[in-house]
């Protein structure tokens, strides 16, 4: 019974103030996205994109996300997080509409284009968020903020529904629609949003800055920023392909409940792993959760819907561990002020890495598909070992 009371109060201080604003626009966000994310692979294929295109379109997204998170990273932490968030927000919305009405793969690029322009926003978004997380509930109040992708739990399955009924054009241009209106409601919400820094104009950091925090870091938070590239730049490389493999041996609505039970797995477990971390070493959660997203990957690689549903299981309890704890480490690893531009750069690097696995994935997935889930399962090994040794290590030394 105490456990049940600890954990109310603690969803109490959580959901509170900015954090309320952003879960209940998360839940509009998350069950938006859910319904296309998953399916973008097979409708940009019958959009008319090939698989070389579609590792472009992959390497052009990662791209223009890492060339934009360090302008977005100082824009955080000079002009406010506030103002930031609402405007590229409003414009990540309307940019859902050129998904929605795209006559080819052609119109697909621009949409990436501008929707990528918006994602600007995003080192803001994280800022204002571990800001106002209690400093003691950093990786638990992550982990209760997962709770707004519950939409998304059944959000891949009413999408992969959609297709079967309407056709992979006609279902996700009906669900990127959706996804346009719920996009505009969240940014009117988000105007609620306090600020959560002091800016002073005279006293504001030099855009390139950004560049220097690096040496000012410790070997740990230097340490997250490169397995963190490992790890993005493995997940992003299999990301459009994912569904074209499962799309070989199951239907639209068996993938999307598969796709549904990682979300569904990760709201639930990051919670109680969330608790544990604050308890505990956050850097154990850490790197047990990337090794099970490997496992995943390599299970995955066999045509059956059994293996389907253990890459779910997995990757579900892999970012359950893994993305918390993240959250707790940075928060751990990383003072207020120099938060902003810390997290444009781990974004710039982890996305710049994906942009290059991106551009080649294409080009490996053409050639065997097994052969890019298999490289991208040994990258994900690699960053568990290297944060063992730089993140867990480093630890006890220091202690």
């Amino acid at each position: 019974m105490g456990y049940w009371r600890s954990l109310l109060e603690d969803f109490r201080l959580v959901l509170s103030g900015n954090i309320g604003v952003l879960f209940l626009t998360w839940i509009l966000l998350n069950f938006g996205h859910g319904m296309v994310n998953r399916f973008n692979g097979v409708y940009f294929s019958a959009l008319g994109a090939s698989d070389i295109i579609l590792g472009f379109m992959g390497s052009l997204t990662f791209g223009m996300m890492a060339l934009l998170q360090i302008p977005g990273g100082y824009l955080a932490d000079v002009f406010g997080r506030r103002r930031v968030i609402v405007i590229f927000t409003t414009l990540m919305a309307f940019s859902m509409l050129i998904f929605a009405f795209a006559p080819s793969w052609e119109y697909i690029v621009i949409g990436l284009i501008i929707s990528n322009v918006a994602l600007l926003y995003q080192p803001a978004l994280f800022s204002i968020m571990i800001d106002s997380l209690p400093a003691t509930r950093r990786a638990e109040g992550y982990a209760i903020t997962n709770l707004s992708m519950l939409p998304g739990v059944i959000a891949p399955t009413i999408g992969g529904a959609l297709i079967l009924y309407y056709g992979t054009v006609g279902g996700m241009r009906i669900g990127y629609f959706v996804l346009f209106i719920l996009s505009l409601v969240s940014a009117i919400l988000r105007l609620r949003l306090r600020e959560t820094v002091r800016i002073e104009k005279h006293n504001r950091p030099g855009f390139f800055e950004s560049f220097k925090i690096i040496g000012e870091l410790s070997n740990r938070a230097k340490g997250l920023i490169l397995t963190n590239m490992l790890i993005s730049g493995a997940g992003g490389m299999v990301g459009y392909f994912v569904v074209k493999y499962a799309y070989t041996y199951t239907t639209s609505v068996l993938y999307g409940i598969a796709m549904g039970l990682i979300t569904l797995l990760l709201v639930f477990l990051s919670i109680p792993f969330g608790r544990k971390a604050d308890a505990g070493r956050k850097e154990k959660y850490y790197v047990f959760g990337v090794l099970l997203l490997s496992a995943s990957l390599a299970i995955f690689t066999i045509p059956s819907v059994f293996a389907l549903f253990s890459y779910s299981v997995l990757t579900g309890m892999g970012m359950a561990l893994m993305q918390p704890a993240t959250q707790g480490l940075i928060g751990d690893y990383v003072s207020g002020e120099h938060r902003g531009r810390y997290t444009g750069v781990y974004l710039f690097l982890s996305y710049l890495s994906a942009m290059f696995l991106s551009g080649v994935a294409g080009y490996i997935y053409k050639i065997n598909p097994n052969l890019l889930f298999l490289f991208s399962s040994s990258i994900y090994a690699l960053a568990a070992i290297l944060a063992f040794f730089i993140l867990f290590k480093q630890n006890d030394l220091e202690n």
